[in-house]
């Protein structure tokens, strides 16, 4: 199964309940497929939960000693796995960024799109900028992981932004709106935080302080001209950062003539460097 298919699955399951306003609650979710939820705190630290089939009825188990967040997406995650109908590989960490197995990637998705629908996720994004305190309020308002608000704040933007979600200080994943990737820009994944970034500078005091502005070449690879505004949100304990970056549609950068990236994708059709999904990626 690919993403696509998987988010339009999961819009259509949305659209079999009724949903009038965010937080948006899971049990008529869990009707719907008939299941029930419990929690075993004896679950290890980073074993995010798993589901019991029996007789038709669904028992998602969540880990006991995980935020409401974590165990509302963790729901979500194991509906998709029930309605997509996928069998899950589970390996690293819930939490980890290390990438996952395409079945998880669905699933990932499918929670996304139930925990922030389409409905009420996007009139509440357009009265918003693109930002850290944006990311952690719509988190708030919707119950949802910061990583989760940050990748679908992304996925419905009109603007030129991106967002990239490193761990250890190496670039993981990047997920680019579609103005961002019509105009065929994009960040390098698999190399660390650029030396001059706020986020390269939170990891090592925290007590740094964003938004700030930067020469675009600092994040964008190939490029010439433009500013890039940079917020970010980093998670000390796990040493993982979440970082917006928002282009001026006045000030854009420009591809560098010499880029072999640019002749690639205009020649080849060059593979998107956006992680495991398009939203999201897609998360």
């Amino acid at each position: 199964m690919d993403d696509f298919t998987a988010e339009q699955r999961a819009r259509k399951f949305v659209q079999s309940v009724t949903l009038a306003s965010a937080p948006v609650p899971l049990e008529p979710y869990l009707a719907h497929i008939g299941a029930k939820v419990t929690a075993d705190d004896d679950l290890a630290e980073g074993e995010a939960g798993y589901t019991m089939t029996a007789k038709g009825r669904h028992t998602i188990v969540v880990n006991g000693n995980d935020s409401e967040r974590r165990q509302r997406f963790t729901i979500c995650h194991e509906i998709g796995h029930v309605v997509l109908e996928l069998e899950s590989e589970h390996d690293d960490p819930s939490w980890s960024y290390e990438r996952r197995p395409p079945n998880e990637i669905c699933c990932d998705i499918f929670a996304a799109e139930l925990l922030l629908p389409v409905s009420l996720f996007r009139p509440a994004l357009l009265k918003r900028e693109i930002d850290a305190q944006s990311m952690t309020d719509l988190a708030e308002q919707f119950n949802a992981s910061l990583f989760a608000t940050g990748s679908r704040m992304v996925a419905f933007s009109s603007e030129p932004c991106a967002f990239v979600v490193s761990q250890g200080g190496k670039i993981k994943y990047v997920f680019r709106s579609s103005p961002l990737r019509d105009a065929k820009l994009w960040v390098p994944s698999g190399i660390m935080l650029p030396d001059r970034s706020l986020s390269a500078a939170l990891r090592k005091e925290a007590t740094s302080a964003g938004p700030i502005e930067l020469d675009a070449d600092e994040w964008f690879d190939d490029v010439e001209g433009g500013v890039v505004l940079e917020d970010a949100i980093y998670n000390a304990s796990r040493d993982q950062m979440l970082t917006l970056l928002r282009l001026d549609i006045e000030d854009m950068p420009e591809k560098a003539e010499s880029s072999i990236y640019s002749r690639q994708e205009d020649d080849e059709g060059l593979k998107e460097l956006d992680g495991y999904l398009p939203w999201p990626s897609k998360r």
